[in-house]
């Protein structure tokens, strides 16, 4: 019933198309309506008898493309797509390029539909061919041609074609998400490239990647993370703890993602005072859960549990936390015994439960949630969008 109502606005539509068309060709070879007017009818009769696949290619022959109906080709073809039928839509843009008698920009907006219609459909090197024309020719679609290159390169993991189309794009264009930086995503980008150097230890190509990452947004915690864990795989811990410090400052949220890094950076080096004040600077200036936890397992190793303990019940006096609050029984429960350590154990299986349930990350776009850090969203292809949750259940 929902496809007929949808294929009945169409007609509509249709109809006032045809009807345009019969006034402009008054007076001129009745041929021309008597077919269109064929073809209208014989859409009707699919149409009512719920045939829509019949009714489109009718309403296609009955309706003639020109300056005054491409709008509404146009408007079919992208309406099937987002419904799903992207096969039906491909056809509707096949036909509008087919046609001679459109002008250059509407040949260009209907090539820039039909890709979209190929990269919907997974068909990826069809719409990258299409793409690579519109920007070859630099039309009126360039950018949006562009927008949609970079994201069928993301999808192929070919980040050095992703980052050449990046630079053509006009800083000024708003088509972006806007929320996504240009320099941003090209950061992501090249710490990708890395990604895949770091992964067939070629570390002197990772680091150039790494520099370049720096050199598009010099603000990318990113870039910084992925440095210092290949100067600490190096065992160069003086170095990777350059990078390490530079994190608060440009984005405080991603060192929950570094602390153990960080200590055994300090550690390694011998410098287990400096580390004890740079924590406490931290949890100061940029407090988490996580910190939280790390500061008390250096007092639990370094004094005992009881100080540990203690710590851990002062900070969550400040900051309720279902994760400290599992660290304080844990801590606990070696001197409990009796009906105490029952009670402990059991109130420990509870809070590992409801741990175990509770997502750890979001995307502060779309909403997506998991227990692992993807720097492109899954959900909404956001670069950066991911963070850690924060909260009585997060950090």
């Amino acid at each position: 019933m929902a496809d007929l109502l949808m294929y009945g606005l169409l007609l509509l539509a249709v109809a006032i198309g045809f009807a345009a068309g019969r006034w402009r060709t008054r007076g001129k070879s009745s041929d021309y309506p008597k077919d269109y007017a064929l073809n209208y009818y014989k859409g009707l009769s699919y149409l009512f008898n719920e045939q829509p696949d019949g009714a489109i290619d009718a309403f296609i022959g009955s309706l003639a493309v020109n300056s005054d109906t491409l709008e509404t080709h146009l408007a079919l073809g992208n309406m099937l797509r987002r419904r799903g039928e992207v096969t039906k839509a491909i056809k509707i843009h096949q036909n509008l390029l087919a046609r001679p008698g459109l002008n250059v920009r509407q040949q260009h907006e209907s090539q820039l539909e039909l890709a979209r219609d190929y990269i919907k459909s997974g068909l990826l090197d069809r719409a990258e061919a299409l793409l690579l024309e519109l920007v070859k020719l630099s039309s009126a679609y360039k950018m949006q041609a562009l927008e949609h290159l970079i994201e069928i390169y993301q999808d192929e993991n070919e980040w050095d074609n992703a980052i050449a189309m990046a630079s053509q794009l006009d800083r000024r264009y708003k088509g972006l998400d806007a929320g996504q930086n240009l320099a941003q995503m090209q950061a992501h980008f090249a710490c990708e490239q890395a990604l895949q150097d770091m992964e067939v230890r070629n570390t002197s190509k990772a680091r150039v990647h790494l520099q370049e990452a720096l050199k598009f947004d010099s603000g990318s915690a990113r870039a910084s993370i992925l440095f210092a864990r290949l100067e600490f795989s190096l065992g160069r811990y003086r170095e990777a703890l350059k990078y390490l410090h530079r994190i608060p400052s440009q984005d405080a949220e991603y060192l929950v993602e570094v602390l153990g890094i960080l200590t055994e950076s300090y550690e390694r080096l011998g410098e287990t005072q400096a580390l004890d004040r740079y924590l406490q600077q931290l949890l100061e200036e940029h407090p988490s859960n996580s910190l939280i936890i790390t500061i008390a397992d250096r007092l639990r190793w370094s004094q005992n549990d009881y100080v540990a303990g203690d710590f851990i019940a002062e900070q969550l006096k400040r900051t309720p936390s279902i994760r400290t609050l599992n660290r304080l029984v844990e801590l606990h429960l070696p001197h409990s015994d009796g009906k105490a350590k029952e009670n402990l154990e059991l109130l420990k299986q509870l809070v590992d439960q409801v741990i175990a349930e509770k997502p750890s990350y979001c995307c502060n776009k779309c909403g997506f949630t998991g227990n692992s850090l993807h720097w492109l969203c899954p959900g909404c292809k956001s670069w950066g969008s991911v963070r850690p949750i924060r909260g009585v259940a997060g950090e």
